[in-house]
């Protein structure tokens, strides 16, 4: 096996031992990316010889933190000193960052490599990572399909060895989409917990940035870092989830689900059930927070490019631009009325909270699309793929909540997410029994790079 296949906490681990040099790791890695990146495009720079003079320095450094000498990666959205800082887009060919993001900053003092610039959908602003202007990064499991967007070459390089962990964005569930469908763990933490200074936006009330990596402890060590909170995440990793009382969404959700996912999803909960939880049936508004939180990104997003729409709209790829002018086409009163309504969401999930501890759900209802395919078949009618992949995930940014998603098999070949969801600021609860699934689960098998 590859230094490449380990996870973060076992090159972590061997850094901190001698096992291992922070060279040794990123050369590893490096290898790793030659092989992937002309097949799958998960990065949109690569600078080899930066990230081993990143790992010669570590070398020569006293240990910095949690993170010293490994290689991770950053969605090119997010400041990354002295590197490019394109956003996907042409409109910023040539760009580079003169200061880190405060993420950034807080992975570097961990003592993290960073090996390059992740792939994403233009803007942030789509799920499906097919860009105009840089190509498309690819699903590891099947590359004529999508990796999800849009973190997607976030998704595409953890689940490849390309790196240890990732900090993508997450919007409408443009963290948790990608990990699902490329089989690896993603977090949304809650609104505000990770600073956004530095992180390019696509709609501020709706942006969360968060990790990707491998398991959910990880996952856990990343969050740490980025929210400043050592010790806060992983030291309840192995309480489990006896006596948790699981919300399971009942009633029409589950008409527009594909039916393997549909049985991945009840597989999973019943393994939580066999660890201890206790399952109860919940009424959610799923379609009211999914169509507030599309009517705040349409208009939030117009607000930011309403500059770049007027005075360089060739410079935006179609289906930005469409979604875009959408935004500026919207009046104030559906603006006004989305806030209105996710006050109004946001007291009924008090509610909620007072009945269930965790809510799951699937954290997209189909397997990853096929390139191209603008609708996708379930229960035998058209459904519009881009709704679909976020109709389980944009609520929870609407209503700013803590959200994971775990592997939890395969539907068709294809990775299927668990998703797990708490309370305002209780990361610690959702890590706790994703990783106690993730433990029961057991090991599932990795894309053949």
């Amino acid at each position: 096996m590859s230094v490449a296949d380990l996870t973060l906490v076992q090159v972590a681990r061997a850094v901190r031992s001698g096992e291992l040099s922070p060279v040794e790791v990123v050369e590893a890695v490096l290898e790793r990316t030659s092989r992937v990146q002309p097949r799958l495009q998960p990065f949109l720079w690569l600078d080899p010889e930066r990230a081993l003079d990143q790992a010669r320095q570590r070398a020569q450094e006293p240990l910095r933190g949690p993170l010293h000498g490994v290689p991770v990666t950053l969605k090119d959205l997010i400041a990354e000193r002295g590197a490019p800082f394109t956003c996907g887009s042409a409109l910023r060919a040539g760009e580079v960052a003169a200061e880190d993001a405060e993420v950034t900053r807080r992975l570097r003092e961990a003592g993290a490599v960073f090996v390059g610039r992740a792939h994403l959908h233009e803007f942030a602003f789509g799920v499906s990572n097919d860009n105009p202007h840089f190509g498309r990064a690819r699903n590891p499991w099947d590359p004529e399909r999508s990796p999800g967007g849009s973190s997607g070459g976030s998704a595409v390089a953890v689940a490849t060895g390309c790196a240890f962990g990732s900090v993508g964005t997450d919007t409408g569930g443009s963290v948790r989409i990608p990990a699902a469908l490329c089989g690896v763990v993603g977090v949304k933490p809650t609104y505000g917990l990770v600073p956004r200074h530095g992180v390019f936006p696509l709609a501020p009330s709706l942006d969360h940035p968060g990790p990707l990596a491998r398991t959910v402890e990880d996952a856990a060590v990343l969050l740490e870092v980025l929210a400043g909170s050592p010790g806060r995440y992983t030291s309840g990793l192995g309480s489990g989830v006896r006596g948790v009382r699981l919300g399971v969404p009942r009633g029409r959700w589950w008409e527009v689900v594909h039916p393997l996912v549909a049985a991945r999803f009840q597989e999973a909960v019943q393994v939580l059930q066999r660890e201890g939880a206790r399952c109860t049936p919940v009424d959610f508004p799923w379609e009211a927070a999914s169509a507030v939180a599309t009517a705040l990104l349409l208009v939030e997003a117009a607000a930011v490019h309403a500059e770049g729409l007027r005075t360089r709209p060739e410079g935006y790829g179609m289906d930005v631009r469409e979604r875009l002018l959408v935004g500026l086409c919207l009046p104030a009163e559906r603006y006004v009325q989305a806030l209105r309504v996710r006050r109004v969401l946001a007291s009924r999930c008090r509610q909620l909270w007072d009945q269930v501890d965790l809510l799951a759900s699937p954290t997209v209802p189909v397997p990853a699309p096929r390139w191209g395919e603008q609708t996708t078949e379930v229960a035998g009618a058209p459904h519009d793929t881009r709704s679909l992949l976020t109709r389980f995930t944009n609520p929870f940014n609407a209503l700013g909540l803590p959200a994971a998603t775990v592997p939890c098999g395969f539907a068709e070949g294809l990775p299927v997410g668990l998703q797990l969801v708490g309370p305002p600021w209780q990361e610690a609860r959702v890590l706790a029994a994703a990783a106690a699934y993730e433990r029961a689960r057991g090991p599932l098998a990795s894309p053949e790079v």
